[in-house]
């Protein structure tokens, strides 16, 4: 098998630096993924998935909406394999180039992140699983010897909210069925496997400290207020407030850092404590 490319490894770089900046604590018990294996994730909270099960990987390549590599900056904090959902109006990706690449990328020993249902919502049930897995499960079944395929899925104590605590479950290695005609109603089956093994998993509740995290970052409460009033009114659907938060929340609280930097060395003041007012606030938000 081929060494582990710079680009799966900068996967699971990045979303571990997301998930720790944006997520609490993480209650999971991942089995061994080998190289070459297929990672299918249920699919809840937008982008902000792909935070959690990529923290909870070794090395792996992710299948990307071609929404979000339409720009330099989108395909560089977003690293994968392109596709074109439905939805993705005007995205220019190869569906078919992509779905031949991935074959490939597991064959060559590289671990695939894909979300099956290619869509999220919140909530517990199932959304009915994309063309493009069972087009997937197709080509890598026509291989000499089929991957070992895992599935996971998460539970988040509040999908929303900046800090939030999660557990993950995980069911595999399993065998790809022999018949493409169960699929569909397999991949479904193992999902709902994984997310009850994520509900059992204990889930702490984020809000214990949260008036004292408020206290030590009282100076940038206004700025997050202003955060979540333009993450509720861009997004579209309850799935994508949390990813919102992150785009908007991540530059705005840097730029008021920056300011309130400056302000403190104008009036005389230390210049670490705007930094100890947000360090302060990260640390005890989910205690």
């Amino acid at each position: 098998m081929k060494s582990t490319s710079l680009t799966s490894r900068r996967s699971a770089l990045l979303m571990r630096l997301d998930r720790w900046v944006w997520l609490g604590r993480i209650e999971s018990r991942p089995p061994e993924i080998p190289r070459g294996s297929l990672v299918l994730a249920a699919h809840y909270n937008g982008l902000v998935d792909a935070f959690v099960y990529g923290s909870q990987l070794p090395s792996f390549i992710g299948v990307i909406s071609a929404q979000w590599h339409r720009s330099f900056i989108g395909r560089w904090f977003l690293p994968g394999i392109a596709v074109k959902r439905a939805k993705d109006h005007g995205a220019n990706a190869n569906n078919l180039t992509a779905f031949r690449l991935m074959v490939g990328r597991i064959q060559a020993g590289e671990r695939l992140l894909y979300f099956p249902e290619g869509t999220s919502r919140l909530g517990p049930e199932r959304l009915p699983i994309g063309r493009g897995t069972l087009l997937l499960l197709r080509g890598l079944r026509s291989g000499d010897t089929p991957p070992a395929v895992f599935f996971t899925a998460i539970h988040y104590d509040d999908p929303t909210r900046w800090r939030s605590n999660a557990s993950v479950g995980w069911v595999g290695p399993v065998a790809m069925p022999a018949s493409s005609g169960q699929d569909e109603s397999w991949v479904q089956a193992h999902l709902l496997q994984a997310q009850s093994a994520a509900y059992s998993l204990p889930v702490r509740p984020s809000y214990r400290w949260t008036w004292l995290a408020k206290l030590s970052a009282l100076p940038y409460l206004p700025v997050w207020a202003v955060v979540v009033r333009l993450a509720r009114r861009t997004a579209d659907e309850e799935n994508v407030i949390s990813l919102w938060k992150f785009l908007f929340g991540v530059p705005i609280t840097l730029i008021a850092w920056c300011v309130y930097t400056a302000v403190a060395a104008r009036w005389g003041l230390p210049w670490w404590i705007p930094s100890a007012s947000l360090t302060g606030g990260w640390l005890l938000w989910n205690r």
